[in-house]
């Protein structure tokens, strides 16, 4: 038996999103978690850099386990579509870029063991590089930390942003849950200055359409759905770390 979805959406938003988007949603288990497969050919995709990113991120589950390479892949998608952000996501662009950087120099040296995330994980710790849950500050696992609280930061703001929330608020709210515990006092002065650039709802959703006949609507689907896939996904990256006990706490 399949486990709920491991999702902080409540039962009537996933509903919601189903009915609205018409996106039909089914279940495969990827260490041990229930994560929604979405099937992107109802999501009308085309070759934006949003469609893309769902695209990729679907595809990340290899049968039961996350595939580095594709995660790794589609985070490197995610990134080019924060860099039609505006402003107010340059800096988010830039760190999450140096932590795939990290993740991947691993991943083209040694293939075979960081095929998927808990061996590369796994892999990296028996290497002995780390203290504790204090990482290795050039290793693949403090880079997969910090993507994972970027992306767990852009979810956030994102679902936020779907549910009616204007951006600027949106990104103080995550930025307060998923980054600023982390953040020393540099980072928690100079990441939420930059919020102050965030445009209106629409103008922001506007960004990522790259088509004349994409209206707001389309975008909104399809950011729910990448939403959708990766709350998940972030989970199950988290408990990846903490069953490792890989889990720096430590501000930067």
């Amino acid at each position: 038996m399949i486990a709920e979805p491991a999702l902080h959406y409540s039962r009537t938003h996933l509903n919601e999103l189903e009915l609205e988007a018409a996106v039909p949603y089914d279940y495969i288990i990827v260490e041990g978690l229930a994560l929604p497969r979405v099937a992107s050919s109802k999501l009308n995709l085309r070759s934006s850099k949003l469609d893309e990113v769902v695209r990729a991120f679907v595809r990340v589950c290899h049968g039961d386990k996350i595939d580095t390479a594709r995660l790794l892949k589609a985070c490197r998608a995610h990134n080019e579509l924060l860099k039609i952000g505006g402003a107010a996501l340059c800096l988010v662009a830039k760190d999450l870029e140096c932590n795939i950087d990290k993740a991947e120099a691993l991943l083209k040296k040694s293939p075979k063991e960081c095929e998927n995330l808990t061996s590369l994980l796994e892999h990296e710790k028996s290497a002995g590089i780390h203290n504790g849950n204090v990482l290795d500050d050039s290793s693949a696992a403090v880079g997969l930390l910090w993507i994972r609280r970027s992306l767990a930061f852009q979810v956030q703001l994102f679902e936020s942003v779907v549910w009616g929330e204007e951006p600027k608020d949106a990104a103080y709210e995550a930025y307060e849950k998923q980054l600023s515990p982390y953040h020393g006092w540099m980072l928690r002065t100079v990441f939420p200055a930059s919020f102050g650039q965030f445009p209106n709802r629409e103008e922001f959703l506007s960004i990522f359409s790259e088509t004349d006949d994409e209206n707001l609507s389309i975008i909104v689907k399809k950011l729910r759905a990448l939403v959708a896939t990766l709350n998940p996904l972030l989970q199950s990256w988290t408990e990846s770390f903490h069953e490792l006990g890989l889990e720096d706490t430590r501000r930067v």
